[in-house]
């Protein structure tokens, strides 16, 4: 419920923006929100380190190690309530320090990178208001992260999307209402980022009354434990090091081109990367709701229930993502027609090439979620070599085919080292797994499925 209502923004938010906005709002308007996932940045990989050893605590873990062997699973299956509270109190104490960072980055670097989009727009003065309602926040949203981290920890993911669903709708129905009636990029601005500080409050309240209150009664008062932040800080600035080669490349990649290209170009470019991230988003929703499940399985050594729930989310995850994709590629441009949209779609060769290269990242960043179940990261290796791989063959191909070099270099360094490399490790830790015995069932259907769609769009003009 809580994904098909983000879905929704594609269908009802999307249409009306694209209709009442110029091209250069609609530009800003996507900066905004990229600027906004740059968030996980300053997060450096705490976020799913987090996540990963409270569920390991409430699985009664006696410690946050690595669980690659069967000597080390662990021993009580009750929650470990004095780790778990030292891994709270450590996590409040560094989240606020983060929430300063990401504070100083969007103050400094964001500002700065808003500079020239904002002077395209008819109020500037507005949208310069509105990013400082953004900054603002953020900065709330990004702290929550922290109550979000310990519901999703004890496996509470089903009653925050529950709830969630609500907090959307509201942000939906506010968001119908201000470009029905009050069309204005700040009016916008408003009513959404109101909704994000509502989603703040609602997980801060969630944690405070699920199970008895079982968060309130957490020792959090007691000294920063110094050994429990050095062992999270190992496996957290590898994964940081992963999310800022990957996402954060991906994201940064947008902004820099809005610095250079013409508005039309930037604005289609922003349009497919928006689409392409939210079916992403939505795609994630089978596989991802179960990684505290996974967790537990991997701290009791039940790799059985383990290998069923990783092939019933993958299959479901890349099924969703491939059936998006397709009706995307079948609807865009009809429907820009339709509602007389100012911007355009890009062509369908950047377009293809665009949802393979999500599509290859989503495959390896599914099994680099199954190897992270151990707790060993490998994100700054898989994330770092194909992220270098890709910066370096897009300048190199830039000068030649234009704005293809993006998808062209994601392709590039998923294809030629993230997939098989996550993949890989993934298989080895659920007991040396094959490539097609694990597969067959699980990503050859959609790939072949997306291999047959690519060929009929891009050689019969689809």
């Amino acid at each position: 419920m809580s994904y098909s209502t983000k879905a929704f923004t594609l269908v009802g938010i999307l249409p009306l923006i694209l209709k009442k906005f110029s091209p250069e709002d609609i530009i800003l308007w996507y900066l905004f929100s990229t600027i906004i996932g740059l968030q996980s940045l300053a997060d450096f990989g705490f976020r799913q380190t987090f996540s990963r050893i409270i569920s390991f605590a409430f699985g009664g873990a006696k410690d946050i190690g690595t669980f690659t062997t069967k000597k080390e699973v662990a021993e009580i299956n009750e929650c470990n309530i004095p780790l778990l509270s030292s891994i709270v109190a450590t996590m409040l104490f560094l989240y606020r320090r983060l929430t300063l960072i990401v504070f100083l980055l969007m103050t400094t670097i964001g500002t700065w990178s808003m500079i020239k989009p904002v002077s395209n727009v008819n109020l500037p003065n507005q949208a310069w208001i509105a990013w400082g309602i953004v900054i603002v926040a953020s900065c709330i949203s990004f702290f929550s992260r922290s109550y979000m981290n310990f519901l999703e920890g004890l496996n509470k993911i089903a009653l925050v999307r529950r709830v969630e669903t609500l907090t959307s709708l509201g942000a939906i129905i506010s968001s119908l209402g201000v470009l029905l009636w009050a069309p204005s990029l700040l009016n916008l601005v408003i009513a959404n980022q109101f909704w994000l500080i509502v989603a703040s409050v609602r997980d801060w309240i969630l944690c405070k009354r699920i199970d008895n209150g079982f968060f309130s009664k957490l020792d959090l008062t007691q000294p920063i434990d110094k050994k429990i932040i050095k062992e999270i800080w190992n496996p957290a600035w590898r994964s940081g090091i992963g999310g800022l080669m990957s996402a954060g490349v991906t994201n940064i990649t947008s902004i820099v081109y809005a610095q250079f290209g013409n508005t039309a170009s930037v604005a289609s470019y922003l349009l497919a990367i928006r689409l392409i991230t939210q079916i992403r988003e939505i795609s994630m929703a089978p596989f991802y709701s179960k990684l505290s499940t996974m967790a537990i399985y991997r701290v009791k050594n039940d790799l059985d229930s383990l290998k069923i729930t990783i092939k019933r989310g993958m299959r479901l995850s890349h099924l969703v993502f491939i059936i998006g994709f397709i009706l995307t590629s079948i609807l865009i441009n009809p429907f820009l027609k339709l509602i007389n949209s100012e911007v355009s779609f890009v062509s369908m060769g950047v377009w293809a090439a665009l949802g393979w290269a999500f599509f290859t990242h989503r495959f390896g960043a599914m099994h680099i979620q199954v190897y992270l179940t151990t707790n060993h990261v490998i994100s700054h290796i898989a994330d770092g070599i194909s992220g270098l791989i890709f910066i370096s063959l897009t300048i190199l191909l830039s000068n030649y085919i234009g704005i293809y070099a993006i998808p062209v270099g994601m392709i590039a360094g998923h294809l030629g080292f993230y997939c098989w490399f996550t993949a890989l490790y993934s298989y080895r830790s659920l007991g040396n797994e094959s490539f097609w015995n694990f597969e067959k069932n699980v990503s050859v259907p959609s790939i072949i499925l997306l291999i047959i769609f690519s060929f009929i769009s891009l050689f019969f003009n689809l």
